[in-house]
């Protein structure tokens, strides 16, 4: 299912993705303590339905924590003004669009639904948990859901899938070439990419070998220091050439940060390196795959290169494009009808404002809250 929250805002509530946090937190600041709680309201009724704040937070637990812990006290406040905003905008038109759909249903689609989210669940159960269903609903509890949680939300989407599916899709229009043309020269540019080849480094440092006790070494000790760096590099070279492996040797000689892994940098480009590696990838990029360069002297250093893989790029070409353009252009289409219909419904929802405004600091108070010990 598709809904574009950007495009329904939360009464109550400015667009900038910042403001309803701003608004709130200063709001319970002027209330004071004791009166920010009165002026929350722990639930939002939209036409029939209702919401419960902390209902929002469902499956969003694990995120929390991680965040709780990783964030200061500000920046996690902040982050749940945010995500509040985002959940608070999303339930709404989810609950305007399932109360639309809701209404053309019938009961041999309400069997179908049933029937397809027994099979989901079960092939879940059997794929993941080893056909064991109290280990999935373990998994479920871990993160504050339930399985009667899990079922209600598939059929909800469900349903909202249906009914999108025949209500909005059968209006989408095929862009024209014209279209798919100008598409392509507005995102050509991110559709382009450069030759890349994949490294391998063993990287030894005149700094690993000065004395730890020396702010300023002498001119001698960075003789003595590069001399001993040199020996190290030339001990691979030569291991190299008697046919040891390079990610072995990368892991006992190199010092570089990706000397556990063998020395494996994964995919670079010329532009995709600091200062430092410059010559390291130059070098790179005279080999074919497979290919080991010889000792490349730096400042403040000595590298050995090994190209991994190489990868010519990709210079966009219309014609092949124009699948992955029509895509795009369909999908974006298709959004911006499903927006334009949760506008349509909300415009004749019955939704207070003012109560909108208050359910957004219930939802911001029944995530879970940092702790002093977190704060820093």
């Amino acid at each position: 299912m598709i809904l574009v929250a950007a495009c329904v805002t939360p009464l109550g509530t400015s667009s900038h993705p910042n403001a309803a946090g701003r608004s709130q937190t200063a709001s319970a600041a002027r209330a004071g303590n004791g009166s920010a709680s009165a002026a929350q309201a722990t639930t939002l009724r939209v036409n029939s339905e209702t919401v419960d704040a902390a209902e929002l937070w469902s499956g969003e637990h694990a995120d929390l924590v991680e965040k709780a812990q990783r964030l200061s006290a500000a920046d996690y406040q902040a982050f749940l003004h945010q995500k509040a905003a985002a959940l608070i905008n999303d339930r709404i038109a989810e609950m305007l669009l399932y109360q639309q759909a809701s209404l053309r249903m019938e009961p041999r689609d309400s069997e179908t639904i049933d029937r397809f989210i027994d099979e989901r669940l079960r092939k879940i159960v059997t794929e993941e948990f080893g056909g064991i269903q109290r280990r999935y609903e373990k998994s479920l509890e871990s993160n504050g859901q339930t399985l009667d949680d899990v079922r209600a939300k598939y059929r909800r989407e469900l349903i909202i899938s249906r009914y999108l599916e025949t209500e909005i899709r059968p209006k989408l229009t095929e862009p024209t070439r014209g279209e798919l043309w100008e598409a392509f020269h507005q995102n050509i540019e991110s559709l382009r990419r450069s030759p890349r080849q994949s490294m391998s480094l063993i990287d030894v440092r005149i700094q690993d070998r000065l004395p730890d006790d020396v702010d300023q070494p002498t001119r001698e000790q960075q003789a003595e220091a590069r001399r001993a760096a040199r020996e190290r590099i030339e001990a691979a070279r030569l291991e190299l050439q008697d046919g040891a492996e390079f990610a072995a040797l990368a892991r006992r000689y190199s010092d570089g940060l990706a000397a556990a892994e063998g020395g494996a940098w994964g995919w670079v480009t010329k532009e995709s390196v600091r200062k430092r590696f410059e010559p390291a990838v130059a070098a790179l990029y005279e080999l074919k795959k497979g290919e080991v360069s010889g000792v490349v002297e730096t400042d403040d250093g000595f590298f050995l290169v090994r190209c991994d893989d190489f990868d010519p790029g990709v210079e966009p070409d219309f014609q092949g494009m124009q699948p992955q353009l029509r895509e795009n252009l369909m999908r974006a289409r298709y959004n911006r009808l499903i927006a334009e219909r949760v506008r349509e419904l909300r415009e004749k929802a019955r939704l207070d404002p003012s109560e909108a405004a208050r359910f957004h600091a219930a939802v911001v108070a029944a995530a879970p809250q940092q702790g002093t010990a977190n704060s820093r």
